[in-house]
């Protein structure tokens, strides 16, 4: 009871400290580059709303298995209570920050980076190996687009439209206007995409039917792979070789950091977490897993 009287306040402040789940954030002067402006995106189809993985993903019996990481837990210490994600140190490692006028913060986007496309706005800015994912929405609550862009923000490398993982096939009619599941993080790797939908209200509104980890192939744009259900609503993840660190939890749900096999997309393992799992990264030979109310480390073996 704690815990849902905790994260019943905790949404309430995070509602008031980010209208744009609602409403469009003021934000600067648009600016969109003229290659993107003339860029269509690639429209993905349709995904599986369960465990798929294709006869193109590496997963055939000469693969080699895929070993789970050995996790121990460190430290669970608390985070103060109004405390933002992009408060958190991991941050800044892992995207730029995208302005705000409506919450007074400047940002820091390299110049040069287009804040609209389609006339949608740019919401989040993840650092890539190779470049930059920008990703676009009507506001924060209800992002669209990923596109990625060269670290120069000279060139745009692709472009998709994942408004085919909005919804569900099947949901609680009362609950249509909650159940939105947009990009929460996106990794590039060997020329495969990873990328991580979900809605941020409880799993039943959307039958279970929410929190994925999908790979997809830039060559052909074909879907690897995508995971079970329920592994993937934090608002990043981490790679580890050949191990995705998702994390899945919310109000009245339990809470756990996944282990996923970036080769198949199969539940590796799980390790309960204290409360919902908000940010992922890696810090020298750590896994931080900021929560809603703790961060947790775990030491890597």
């Amino acid at each position: 009871m704690g815990k849902l009287k905790f994260s019943l306040s905790f949404i309430m402040l995070w509602i008031a400290l980010c209208p744009t789940l609602i409403v469009n954030a003021a934000q600067p002067e648009a600016k969109e580059s003229v290659g993107l402006a003339e860029l269509e995106p690639i429209v993905l189809p349709k995904p599986p709303f369960q465990y798929y993985v294709s006869k193109f993903a590496d997963a055939g019996p000469k693969s080699k298995k895929t070993v789970k990481l050995s996790l121990t837990k460190k430290s669970v210490k608390n985070l103060p209570f109004d405390q933002s994600f992009e408060d958190y140190a991991l941050f800044a490692d892992k995207e730029y920050t995208v302005p705000n006028s409506y919450r007074s913060i400047a940002g820091n986007l390299p110049e040069g980076t287009p804040t609209e496309y389609r006339g949608e706005m740019l919401v989040r800015a993840i650092k890539g190996k190779n470049g930059v994912f920008l990703i676009y929405g009507r506001d924060f609550g209800e992002n669209r687009y990923l596109v990625a862009m060269d670290k120069s923000m000279t060139k745009v490398l692709y472009a998709y439209d994942f408004i085919n993982y909005a919804y569900a096939p099947k949901y609680l009619k009362a609950d249509y206007d909650y159940i939105y599941e947009q990009i929460q993080w996106a990794y590039e790797e060997d020329g495969i995409l990873y990328v991580s939908n979900s809605h941020r209200t409880y799993a039943k509104s959307s039958k279970g039917m929410n929190g994925y980890v999908t790979a997809i192939r830039l060559s052909d744009n074909k879907t690897l792979w995508r995971s079970a259900s329920l592994v993937g609503n934090a608002r990043s993840f981490e790679v580890v070789g050949d191990v995705i660190l998702s994390g899945y939890g919310f109000t009245a749900e339990k809470d756990y950091l996944y282990q996923i096999d970036k080769r198949t997309g199969k539940t590796l393992d799980r390790v309960a977490l204290k409360d919902g799992p908000d940010y992922i990264g890696k810090q020298g030979n750590e896994i931080v897993v900021y929560g809603y109310s703790v961060v947790t480390r775990f030491q890597l073996k």
